[in-house]
């Protein structure tokens, strides 16, 4: 019971972590920051 409450939690981090990264990337994107122009060709 212990570990499977433990998971859940990783998980919700992992999914917080991934709403943060995206409404970074609408945050930038929106103020003239393209993230690709970094990755190069």
């Amino acid at each position: 019971m212990n570990s499977q409450k433990k998971s859940w939690k990783v998980w919700f981090f992992v999914f917080g972590l991934n709403l943060v990264a995206i409404a970074g990337a609408i945050y930038l994107k929106s103020n003239g920051i393209d993230l690709y122009a970094f990755r190069g060709n």
